[in-house]
């Protein structure tokens, strides 16, 4: 047989908790205030340009919004338009950038893949790629080191003339 013990009603620790503890109140505007340090990005709109009026040399790029009040960024809010092309040559600064700042233990993954076919300007594939871009510079921007320590990244993501 168990013996017989004595529990405390809900509401008696409740208020022996309570009475003893200074809650610190947040207000509506507290709970929904931006968060300390943020870094929103995304990969959207894309866009095919017919440069020479014909199919021959058309490309497709895509708009990269930013929304940010981390200290390394220069701008708040910003938005630029980046081609395939010039994902590549950003991962490729990236990991140059890496190796020359001792940080080892930042690996970039590999872009997703270059589109060969003939049909590659079909909205479907467009969509495809709008995705898994917007998906990989979410990972890599997404890392704290790159966050706060790369400034290719903040040039790519920022200026509108990024050449590399």
């Amino acid at each position: 047989m168990c013996p017989q013990r004595q529990f405390q009603s809900f509401t008696t620790t409740a208020e022996s908790t309570l009475s003893h503890t200074t809650h610190k109140q947040l207000s509506g505007a507290t709970i929904y205030d931006e968060p300390e340090n943020f870094l929103e990005i995304e990969v959207c709109n894309p866009k095919t340009h017919f440069p020479s009026g014909d199919a021959k040399g058309m490309y497709t790029d895509y708009e990269i919004i930013c929304r940010t009040n981390l200290p390394g960024f220069s701008k708040r809010s910003s938005s630029v338009r980046r081609r395939y092309s010039d994902f590549e040559l950003f991962r490729k600064l990236l990991i140059k950038e890496l190796q020359l700042s001792n940080h080892p233990k930042v690996s970039v993954q590999h872009l997703p893949g270059k589109i060969l076919l003939s049909n590659r300007f079909s909205d479907a594939v467009i969509e495809e790629r709008r995705q898994g871009l917007n998906k990989w510079l979410a990972s890599v921007a997404g890392h704290p080191l790159l966050q706060t320590g790369s400034k290719v990244l903040v040039r790519f993501i920022q200026d509108p003339t990024f050449q590399g």
